[in-house]
């Protein structure tokens, strides 16, 4: 993880000052309705060292063409709402699989979590042209209702006319109710599982990086390939789900479409 840091900040220190500015003057008054798919091979609990294919929708709003706007492939479904020069804020969501017992042996006896979401808001800062920051938070519904919140920077730029890059760090922090759900064991799923009782604190949850290339195959249809690696931290590590039976680290590979839709102003 410190090595994928350090290359992040020294990209970030050597990236050309020509990049593009984020915010396209003659598109800025036009609303844009991003939609694409995507698939991701990725762990299939986090935490767990068993892998598999999992769909992801795509879904973005807001002012100014998509591709002016800095994305990842890693960014919540987002809807923009206000912006200046050089930022912009707005609501952002995401939704929960469910987790199942029957998914993986090292969950047996411990139920299932439900379906879930979670909504709240995001902001964005160009500190350069080539550099953003950004930041969710988001509290969870149905599956949870903790807060959780994402912080990232990314280094962004053209390769070429058509081909384009993004790296940059990541850290997550979660709610105790969250990694209670999901890594937690309480008396019941102690006595069915023959683990040991559990009782989780929030905060510190994940660090990484994620690195992607895209390809613009029109001003308005983009596809994109992406890794991310991650590593669970705090009680989320310790958990047996993850420190006997499964891994801290997780490297997660995807590939994804995505349209742009000019809804006029």
């Amino acid at each position: 993880m410190h090595r994928a840091v350090a290359a992040a900040l020294v990209l970030s220190a050597s990236a050309p000052a020509v990049a593009q500015s984020p915010l396209s003057p003659e598109q800025a008054s036009n609303w844009n309705l991003t939609i694409g798919a995507g698939v991701r091979y990725q762990p299939d609990y986090q935490g767990s060292d068993n892998y598999m294919f999992r769909p992801r929708p795509i879904i973005r709003l807001g002012r100014g063409l998509g591709s002016k706007w800095h994305s990842t492939e890693d960014d919540a479904i987002s809807i923009g709402l206000t912006q200046g020069e050089n930022w912009r804020a707005g609501v952002s969501g995401a939704l929960l699989f469910e987790r199942r017992e029957s998914t993986n042996p090292a969950l047996r006896g411990l139920g299932k979590v439900g379906y879930g979401a979670e909504l709240g808001g995001f902001g964005e800062y160009y500190i350069a042209p080539w550099l953003r920051a950004r930041a969710d938070l988001r509290r969870g519904f149905g599956a949870h209702q903790a807060f959780m919140t994402d912080l990232k920077l990314d280094v962004f730029g053209k390769l070429s006319p058509a081909w384009s890059f993004s790296v940059g760090p990541r850290v997550a922090l979660a709610g105790r109710d969250y990694v209670q759900t999901y890594y937690g064991i309480d008396a019941v799923q102690s006595a069915r599982s023959g683990l040991a009782v559990q009782r989780m604190q929030g905060g510190l949850q994940s660090a990484g990086a994620l690195g992607q290339v895209s390809f613009q195959w029109s001003p308005r249809v983009q596809s994109t390939a992406y890794v991310e690696y991650k590593r669970l931290l705090g009680d989320t590590a310790k958990s047996p789900i993850v420190k006997r039976f499964g891994s801290a680290n997780a490297i997660t590979l995807g590939f994804s479409t995505t349209w742009a839709i000019d809804l006029g102003r």
